[in-house]
């Protein structure tokens, strides 16, 4: 029923440390700031991009 690749997740990732309002990777009224959560943890992205994150779950066919 999949409308394209943008509607499934292929893998996925849940990070222990959850965003900080103190580096401002959540604003004050509670939402997430993209921009800022993809600057700190550049690495970690970088990680599950690459396939080398050990906690990177991949979604079974």
């Amino acid at each position: 029923q999949a409308t394209g690749s943008a509607s499934r997740l292929a893998w996925a990732c849940l990070m222990s440390e959850p965003p900080s309002l103190d580096k401002g990777e959540v604003t004050d009224k509670g939402s997430l700031n993209q921009r800022v959560i993809l600057s700190c943890r550049a690495e970690r992205i970088e990680a599950l991009y690459q396939g080398a994150d050990p906690q990177r779950v991949t979604a079974e066919r």
